[in-house]
């Protein structure tokens, strides 16, 4: 069977954009969500808007609990460790000899379930002074050799994708 499934790294990367593209947009989350879920699936098996929606939206729930007055800065730093790091905390290399880090899985590793337990450690290790952060001014679009993840975030997003 060959691989069609989206990296979790990148699933967990697009939850948060959608997140972050909510909290800072003027429309419905459904729209962010069915942006990311398009553009993912272009390249990988269908991931479901519902899939990312609602992943967005317990990740927004869990900054709310914790009454986080900078959710933004908290979702962006998210996707910045994402991009960057592995969940254990080792560089993530985006390029390598054998392949590349959005090559295809044999089978699905992601869920909303594993986005909320890595994003609820990323926040508190954030807050513990333990874990990475981007630096200022960080902006994942100055990135280079993410043409996947860029060509989705520069998409405008649809009002009419709320219906």
């Amino acid at each position: 069977m060959a691989a069609k499934y989206c990296p979790r790294w990148l699933f967990n990367l697009c939850a948060s954009m959608t997140a972050y593209e909510f909290i800072i947009g003027d429309m419905p989350i459904k729209s962010y969500a069915k942006k990311f879920s398009g553009g993912l699936s272009e390249h990988y098996g269908e991931i479901k808007h519902e899939e990312i929606e609602s992943t967005a939206e317990v990740m927004l729930r869990f900054l709310v609990d914790i009454n986080a007055e900078n959710s933004d800065e908290l979702l962006n730093a998210f996707v910045y460790f994402n991009l960057k790091y592995h969940s254990d905390g080792s560089k993530r290399k985006i390029k390598g000899i054998f392949g590349s880090a959005f090559d295809a899985e044999k089978e699905i590793k992601f869920s909303e379930a594993d986005c909320l337990k890595s994003f609820k450690a990323y926040v508190f290790g954030l807050r513990s002074g333990v874990t990475y952060k981007p630096a200022a001014g960080w902006d994942i679009k100055d990135e280079e050799n993410i043409d996947i993840v860029i060509d989705i975030i520069k998409k405008d997003a649809s009002i009419s994708d709320a219906l």
